[in-house]
C-alpha cells in the first residue's frame, strides 16, 4: 500500500515536471495578435431596371378604337396609358394585376374604352440605365374587348424614361 502511494506520488511529480519542461520550450509569438480585417462592403450596384420609377415607351405606335397606347409604368404604380387620337389627351388606367422581377414583367389592366390590356414581357437590361434611346424591355401588348376578341397583339420594344413630362398632351 504504502509502495502504491510512491508510486502514484512519482508518477503525478513526473507529469507536473513534464508540463512544465514543455510550458517553457513553446516559442512565445512577438507578433501582437492580429485583429480580424473589416468587412469588406459590397460594391453598390445601381438600382435594377424592374424598380425604377418613370415610364415605358413603345418603339412602335398603335392605335386601337380611336385610341392612341402611349405607354406604361411600373413604378411607383402600375398603370397603361392611352390618348384619344382626336383630343390627344392621356388617360392612364391602373392595373389590377402587376407581377414585377427583376427580369419579367406581366401586368394585365382594364381600360373601359377597350377591355383588357395586358403587357407580357422580359427586360432586356437588368439594371437602370440613362440612356433615352436604348430599349430596356422586350413585351408582347394584346388589347382583348369584353367579349373576348383580339384587338391587337404584337411584341414590342419599350425605352424607359424617368419622368412623365407634358401629362396632358399625347
Amino acid at each position: 500500500m504504502r509502495r502504491n502511494r510512491l508510486l502514484l506520488l512519482l508518477a503525478v511529480g513526473l507529469a507536473v515536471a513534464f508540463l512544465l519542461v514543455l510550458r517553457q520550450r513553446t516559442p512565445t509569438s512577438t507578433n501582437a495578435e492580429r485583429r480580424p480585417a473589416p468587412p469588406v462592403a459590397e460594391p453598390r450596384h445601381p438600382p435594377l431596371q424592374a424598380d425604377a420609377e418613370g415610364y415605358y415607351v413603345p418603339g412602335y405606335s398603335f392605335s386601337v378604337n380611336r385610341f392612341h397606347f402611349t405607354g406604361f409604368s411600373l413604378r411607383p404604380e402600375a398603370l397603361v396609358t392611352f390618348a384619344r387620337t382626336t383630343a390627344g389627351i392621356e388617360q392612364p388606367a391602373g392595373c389590377f394585376e402587376a407581377l414585377i422581377r427583376a427580369d419579367t414583367v406581366y401586368l394585365r389592366c382594364d381600360y373601359p374604352q377597350l377591355g383588357t390590356v395586358t403587357i407580357d414581357g422580359k427586360f432586356l437590361t437588368r439594371f437602370a440605365t440613362n440612356s433615352l434611346d436604348a430599349a430596356v424591355l422586350s413585351a408582347v401588348v394584346t388589347v382583348r374587348a369584353a367579349s373576348g376578341d383580339i384587338l391587337y397583339s404584337a411584341r414590342d420594344s419599350f425605352v424607359w424614361h424617368r419622368a412623365r413630362l407634358g401629362r396632358g398632351s399625347g
